[in-house]
Parts: C-alpha cells; sequence; structure tokens
C-alpha cells in the first residue's frame, strides 16, 4: 500500500511538472507575440534588444538606455502607442525624478495625467543650480574664515 502511495505521489508531481513546463513556454509564447507586435508596430529591430537575465516577460532592453516591462508592452501593443509618446514619458519620467517629483506610469501618462512642463523643469534646474552653486560659495567662504581666524 505504501509503495502505491509513493508512486501516486510520483505520478503527480510528474504531472504538475508538466503542467508548469506547459504554463511557462505557453507564457514565453505570448510574451514574445506581444513583444513581436510592439516591433513590428515600431519598426525595431529585435537584433538590439533582450529580455533581461534571458527571462521572458520581465524586462524588455532596447537601444541603449531604453526598458519597457511587459505590463508597458502590452499597453502599448493593446492602445496602439507610438515610440514617441513612450519616449516623451520616459523623458518626463527622468525629469521628474531629478526634483522627487511622483512619476507617473505609461497608463496614466496616456490618458493625460498633469503633469509639469518643460519650461517648469527648466527653470527649477536654474534655481536648484543657482542654490547649489550659492551653498559651495557659503562653504567656501567659512572654511577661509576658519582659516584666517586659526580657530578650529
Amino acid at each position: 500500500m505504501e509503495n502505491q502511495c509513493t508512486k501516486i505521489k510520483g505520478i503527480m508531481k510528474k504531472i504538475k511538472d508538466a503542467v508548469k513546463r506547459q504554463l511557462k513556454e505557453q507564457y514565453k509564447k505570448a510574451c514574445n507575440g506581444y513583444l513581436c507586435e510592439l516591433l513590428r508596430m515600431w519598426e525595431l529591430d529585435a537584433r538590439y534588444g533582450y529580455w533581461v537575465g534571458d527571462e521572458h516577460g520581465t524586462m524588455y532592453c532596447y537601444g541603449e538606455t531604453h526598458n519597457l516591462s511587459m505590463e508597458e508592452i502590452i499597453y502599448i501593443v493593446e492602445n496602439d502607442i507610438e515610440e514617441d509618446e513612450v519616449l516623451a514619458w520616459e523623458d518626463y519620467c527622468l525629469e521628474a525624478h531629478e526634483f522627487g517629483f511622483d512619476i507617473p506610469n505609461l497608463r496614466s501618462w496616456h490618458r493625460g495625467c498633469p503633469r509639469t512642463s518643460k519650461e517648469t523643469f527648466d527653470t527649477l534646474r536654474i534655481l536648484k543650480n543657482n542654490f547649489t552653486a550659492a551653498v559651495e560659495e557659503e562653504k567656501e567662504r567659512v572654511t577661509k574664515d576658519y582659516e584666517e581666524t586659526g580657530i578650529s
């Protein structure tokens, strides 16, 4: 009886493993299907991109600095989003991050979420640079005063 239970457990494990392999293969095919459609839409060459860690459905890197998650790839394909819009979103995200602003996901961006203008980012960058320069000047002044007074 115990031997039969062991055999049944072994058979059940083989079935579960086969199902997992099949699901993984189907997922890989679906991910690659969406990716192929994205590449076709944007007229990109697949030789210049790769799945991070060769894990299909994770992060796809293309060009030198562009990355898309599987969720973003699906959204792009299903909503016919042009590459220029995604590039604009990526640029915005970099600027928003620089100043600690909330970073919209692609879906929110595509739907027209509130945004800070390029001009405002440029103004903030100038103010930030001026502030940084003023802090450095003050540090230098205090250091010089310490040196001149001999007080430490």
